[in-house]
């Protein structure tokens, strides 16, 4: 099976390039690219439960959480999220890679755990959740297109949600919520699939100071 670059970690990709690019009651998902037009659902951390059933948006069980990253961690972000076991983080502060304004702060890969693929956590500053997730996901070599998206609070900070499209990886889970963008991609869709009780788990548990 040939790898897409996603498999690739950012700090890698930085290296092989010259140059630096410089739950709650969710409201109905909106059609591709576009923000969702509702207001933001109420809840705290742990809102949007498994299997909410919006379209494109149902979710499995999540992960157990074996570790976190966070303030104190080797992903010192300003949140503090679990991850399910031998999902590995590395700080990717040293990639340089800003878009927009929002950061690469952090990859954890999920390969040590069998499965191929990587969720990439960002920061950003402001209070537009839905333009730093767009901003991270038009990040070079890393970002990807939106197909649905719905609002919803996330540990109590209004956020955005978004299902990715299958490109050259396959299809990816990402939200943005109170400083933090996080990005799950798997190498295809049996991946991504297999992930996604991790990405679940980190939406679902996340905490703000």
């Amino acid at each position: 099976m040939r790898i897409p670059l996603l498999v690739v970690p950012a700090l890698a990709l930085l290296t092989a390039c010259s140059g630096t690019p410089t739950p709650a009651t969710p409201a109905p998902p909106t059609s591709s690219g576009a923000a969702g037009s509702g207001p933001a659902g109420s809840g705290a951390a742990g809102s949007g439960a498994a299997g909410s059933g919006a379209a494109g948006f149902d979710d499995p069980a999540p992960a157990a959480a074996a570790d976190k990253i966070g303030p104190g961690t080797a992903c010192p972000i300003p949140a503090t999220i679990p991850t399910a076991a031998k999902w590995k983080p590395k700080d990717a502060t040293s990639a340089n890679l800003t878009t927009a304004g929002v950061t690469l702060r952090c990859e954890i890969d999920a390969k040590p755990s069998g499965v191929l693929g990587f969720i990439r956590v960002y920061t950003y500053d402001g209070a537009d959740p839905t333009q730093a997730l767009t901003a991270a996901l038009a990040t070079p070599g890393l970002g990807g297109t939106k197909t649905t998206d719905r609002r919803l609070t996330i540990a109590g900070k209004p956020g955005i949600e978004a299902t990715l499209k299958a490109e050259s990886s396959g299809p990816g889970r990402a939200f943005a919520a109170g400083g933090v963008v996080l990005v799950w991609r798997g190498v295809d869709t049996e991946e991504f699939q297999s992930g996604l009780p991790a990405y679940v788990l980190a939406r679902t548990s996340i905490t703000f100071p």
